[in-house]
């Protein structure tokens, strides 16, 4: 585990670090589990720090955003609570900017919970911005689906507060996968996965909003700009090896 660790640390000061997620591997421990496998479990071994204070809740300790457990990609971490204090506002101020490389397939949502898509076709623009309210769906409510100001009032009270964007620019088609960079700001629960399957391009390998079986997963983080919370600069940290 330590070995990942040291070569998937991509930037490190006395205030956070940037570390490269792998696959399959939580960001942070999972409910009810003491397994220590997570993302957090493995930067604490190395820098205990890290879970010394309560972040978003007592299990996540300096994590500001998560990845979901398939995805891969850069996680931000706080070692101390004012650098977590920092950069929570600036996440609040649209302040901290994430890109995504997206792989998807060409595939029409035919999942219940979708409503028509009301933006243009991503794969025929330059760039577009599509915009929803989000709410939990189905059983567990392990789903999300989007939610737009014209549905039914029962259904925009049962949606989040305000609403989240995803910016989205087609890059080129290869062996029937459509390669797009996602960004976003502050993000909601599977966000990307869902605006991207609303809009007939799911992920490759997210099962759960209509993509078939694949061990690949189409959705990797490879770049974030935010304010470093000891400059006050704005700082990039970028993967070394996306390749489109």
């Amino acid at each position: 585990m330590r070995y990942e660790l040291i070569n998937n640390l991509i930037y490190e000061d006395e205030n956070i670090l940037v570390v490269n997620k792998v696959s399959n591997m939580p960001t942070v421990p999972l409910k009810n589990s003491n397994e220590g496998n997570s993302l957090l479990d493995v930067v604490s071994d190395y820098c205990p720090q890290v879970k010394s204070f309560a972040g978003y809740s007592e299990h996540e300790g300096g994590v500001l955003h998560r990845l979901d457990t398939p995805t891969t990609g850069l996680v931000l971490i706080a070692k101390n609570r004012s650098s977590f204090e920092f950069l929570r506002e600036k996440q609040k101020e649209d302040l901290f900017i994430k890109k995504y490389l997206v792989k998807s397939i060409s595939k029409k949502s035919d999942l219940p919970g979708f409503g028509d898509f009301p933006f243009k076709d991503p794969k025929n623009e330059k760039q577009i911005i599509i915009k929803s309210l989000f709410r939990h769906y189905g059983r567990g409510r392990t789903c999300v689906r989007p939610v737009l100001e014209t549905y039914s009032s029962s259904i925009i009270s049962k949606a989040s507060n305000k609403y989240y964007e995803t910016t989205v620019v087609f890059e080129k088609e290869k062996d029937d996968i459509n390669y797009f960079i996602c960004s976003l700001t502050n993000g909601f629960r599977h966000q990307i996965r869902v605006h991207m399957a609303w809009s007939g391009y799911p992920l490759v390998g997210d099962v759960l909003y209509g993509a078939p079986i694949n061990r690949d997963f189409g959705l990797d983080c490879f770049e974030m700009t935010f304010l470093n919370p000891y400059t006050l600069k704005e700082q990039t940290v970028t993967k070394k090896d996306i390749k489109l």
